[in-house]
């Protein structure tokens, strides 16, 4: 079995890796149609030093989700450069406690595997949820809870309810660019949430939500 093992030193412990893995599954069957988060997210790269590498797959099953996360096989657990990424942005169609991909439905316990492990070993991330309800009602709770247990991650990031494409990707480039930005996300990942939802209201009646470790 593959363990990932970090040594901290005292400058890792601060400022989070410039590095992002993105996962997203195709939104509609239009071919003519480019539609996608990445180009957005790779825009935010030149603005910090080192600027922000953005790694991104397009994801159509249950089965390729596995295929990149999945432990001890899956491409992250093979290459070391990944092991420290502190941000999975996952860019799906949703549901509580779900998402849904391009050939079915990833449920709750499928989402627990793919990334169990993710936070052991001293390392810091967390998993962006940008998908209408994931977090919904007393099962999206229940299932954030869940997941943080069986995969060790400090947080996951979702939302309540059904969200515009744009409107969402607001919310969630803010918080990326505050995160990456901030000299200790970890020690002040609230602080970075709570800014977000002060400077776009928007966010909290799209039901952005954080839910930690601790």
């Amino acid at each position: 079995m593959t363990v990932r093992k970090l040594r901290i030193g005292s400058n890792s412990r601060l400022k989070a890796p410039a590095k992002l893995v993105c996962l997203e599954s195709y939104w509609n069957e239009r071919l003519l149609q480019t539609f996608s988060v990445k180009g957005f997210l790779e825009a935010m790269g030149p603005l910090r030093h080192p600027p922000l590498v953005v790694a991104h797959r397009f994801v159509e099953s249950e089965q390729g989700l596995a295929y990149y996360t999945r432990r001890p096989d899956g491409v992250m657990w093979r290459h070391r450069e990944l092991f420290d990424v502190p941000i999975y942005y996952l860019a799906f169609h949703g549901r509580p406690a779900a998402v849904a991909s391009t050939l079915g439905r990833i449920g709750a316990a499928r989402l627990c595997e793919a990334f169990a492990g993710y936070g052991r070993g001293g390392y810091r991330n967390l998993v962006y949820f940008a998908a209408c309800n994931v977090l919904r009602g007393g099962r999206g709770v229940r299932f954030a809870r869940q997941f943080i247990d069986a995969t060790g991650v400090r947080a996951v990031v979702g939302y309540t309810t059904t969200v515009g494409w744009m409107d969402s990707l607001v919310a969630d480039l803010l918080f990326l660019h505050r995160f990456y930005a901030d000299a200790a996300p970890w020690k002040n990942l609230r602080r970075i949430f709570a800014s977000v939802q002060r400077d776009y209201p928007r966010a909290r009646r799209l039901g952005h939500t954080l839910v930690t470790k601790d």
